[in-house]
């Protein structure tokens, strides 16, 4: 597997152990405004994008495996930053590139800037003319987009999303009321083949690459909540494996 498709696999997987502790936090709203974010696109979405579109491998590989529903991100950096799903990226441009009230195009919007999301307004685009996800944003209700460079890439624009709020006292308190967990693969154990089929179902990678990353334990497989931790940690235990369980603070959870 690329590198960098690793590293969205990462960041992916801290995004999706972070909603999961939110609806965790407050199960009775969660229930009445459900939140999830799930890893598997409809291949129809994805296929509409892509036929629509000339995207980057990276930003193509991203959008088969984020899928938010109702999801948005709230930092010191975003008020709620909402990050496009394949389904959402069509509807995603109106009002940049097209007025759908006055059903026509806008002139003053740069014709390769794709909105991949936005902050209350404020798109983060990539220029499709590059063929790379270097992110690019500017401020809404000036009368003119001044776009500057946000994130060098796709990854960091992911990994600032997940950049706590400026700590109080308050937080500390709330926050130690959470445990954070991860899981690492030490060994084949008892049945080497289901072993391999799950790094290799785990991680989207082919055999030999599996067979690399078991030969290079410990490998980490998940750090998160303590919760979904235990169900990974389940899944290892059915097939023999031999791994470990380990507790992290916060501050080791959203790093890389």
């Amino acid at each position: 597997m690329e590198p960098v498709y690793s590293q969205i696999d990462a960041i992916l997987s801290q995004m999706r152990s972070v909603v999961q502790a939110m609806c965790e936090q407050d199960p009775d709203f969660y229930a009445k405004h459900p939140m999830q974010l799930l890893a598997e696109a409809d291949e129809q979405a994805i296929k509409s994008v892509t036929e629509t579109w000339t995207l980057p491998e990276e930003y193509v590989y991203f959008l088969q495996h984020y899928v938010p529903q109702s999801v948005s991100w709230s930092t010191d950096d975003y008020i709620n930053l909402d990050i496009y799903g394949a389904k959402d990226l069509p509807d995603g441009q109106l009002g940049y590139n097209y007025n759908p009230v006055t059903d026509e195009v806008i002139e003053d919007w740069p014709r390769s800037f794709l909105v991949i999301a936005n902050d209350e307004g404020d798109p983060y685009c990539i220029d499709l003319s590059r063929g790379d996800t270097v992110i690019y944003t500017a401020e809404h209700g000036r009368g003119v987009w001044d776009f500057a460079v946000a994130y060098d890439n796709l990854s960091e624009l992911l990994r600032s999303a997940l950049r706590p709020r400026s700590i109080t006292e308050t937080d500390v308190e709330e926050m130690e009321d959470f445990i954070y967990n991860k899981v690492m693969i030490t060994g084949a154990g008892a049945d080497k083949l289901k072993t391999l089929l799950f790094i290799k179902k785990w991680f989207k990678c082919d055999y030999g690459q599996a067979k690399a990353h078991l030969e290079a334990a410990p490998l980490l497989v998940f750090k998160g909540l303590e919760s979904v931790a235990a169900k990974v940690a389940n899944e290892l235990a059915s097939i023999g494996a031999e791994y470990e369980v380990s507790q992290i603070s916060f501050t080791e959870f959203v790093q890389r």
